[in-house]
């Protein structure tokens, strides 16, 4: 079930079988985390009044995923 809920939703699973497994784990989590960025997003448009609004985000360099 967890693999299939984070594969339908981008995620992935870690599985541990034991405590080494479990800090390398944390590890690939704590090292994830480093590289990872939150947006916002106010738009100019400020009725609330339910419609969708287009965002494009984009990078110069193709080596980063978005």
């Amino acid at each position: 079930m967890a693999r299939k809920l984070s594969d339908e939703t981008g995620g992935r699973t870690i599985e541990v079988s034991s405590e080494k497994k479990l800090n390398e784990a944390f590890d690939q989590i704590s090292d994830e985390l480093r590289s990872q960025y939150t947006l916002g997003y106010y738009p100019a448009n400020a009725s609330k009044d339910g419609q969708f609004r287009k965002v494009k985000v984009e990078t110069t360099n193709k080596d980063y995923k978005i």
